[in-house]
């Protein structure tokens, strides 16, 4: 009796959909990850979908991401997302050079275009936009005050989600007031950050909108991590993971692209 009892305990976990378990687009197989270099910025562009993407090519006088596949499939699905501060503006989106109607969704921050299409073979993909590097240097958009001690570098990290300080000539009496905005960073769910003094957990004080940390004379670094920070086109190593979920294996592929 328990050993049928176990049998179809397995029977059951086999067959229960994992809907609930990820999201739809990774349930489809395949998700590329491509680090953009261009005029100095670094972005991300990500793909996923039932398919292979053999390449992608980013045109700065076009405005537009080019991404070449082949599916051995006859029914097709892809999402492909990218910064805002990339390309943006109206999007033309073509399909084998003919203008394609895809689902498009505008965040504050990213871009998604879904596109459900037929075809067994190869195919190209142009998502081209009217606007081009519509971005500010990052220090011109964070809003920060430092005492006994100087910024010399600024730059925020997309892949751990934090901005990092690296601080020059700092005294023992440092204190480092960023105010905060959703614009710049946003918070954890329960409305905190982490900060990291050279890599060492350490205390900070948000009074209203400012968030304020103390340094000394032996510090170097600053890092503050949240859930979103605003992109420092900084140059990213291409790398490649491999995840399984069950049955699901999500392979992430990394190319890079210099423009």
């Amino acid at each position: 009796m328990i050993k049928k009892f176990l049998i179809l305990l397995v029977i059951i976990s086999l067959t229960i959909p994992l809907a609930d378990a990820i999201p739809l687009s990774d349930k489809t197989g395949l998700k590329f990850t491509f680090p953009v270099k261009t005029d100095g910025y670094s972005f991300i562009v990500e793909a996923t979908g039932n398919l292979d993407i053999t390449n992608l090519d980013f045109d700065k006088e076009k405005k537009s991401i080019t991404i070449f596949l082949t599916s051995s499939l006859e029914n097709n699905s892809l999402e492909v997302s990218f910064p805002n501060d990339m390309i943006g503006g109206d999007y033309t989106i073509l399909l084998d050079n003919v203008e394609f109607i895809p689902k498009l969704q505008e965040g504050n921050h990213m871009t998604f275009v879904t596109m459900n299409f037929e075809g067994i073979g190869k195919h190209k993909i142009e998502i081209s936009g009217t606007t081009y590097l519509d971005t500010f240097d990052i220090r011109d958009v964070i809003d920060y005050e430092i005492s006994d001690g100087y910024v010399d570098e600024l730059r925020g990290d997309q892949l751990t989600t934090s901005l990092i300080f690296t601080l020059f000539d700092p005294g023992d009496n440092g204190l480092l007031s960023i105010k905060l905005s959703d614009e710049v960073i946003t918070p954890f769910d329960d409305g905190s950050f982490i900060v990291m003094i050279d890599d060492v957990e350490s205390d900070y004080i948000i009074d209203g909108d400012t968030i304020n940390i103390s340094f000394n004379s032996n510090n170097e670094t600053i890092e503050i991590f949240g859930t979103y920070v605003i992109p420092e086109f900084y140059e990213i190593a291409p790398l490649v993971l491999a995840t399984s979920f069950i049955a699901l294996i999500v392979l992430r592929k990394y190319k890079k692209l210099f423009v």
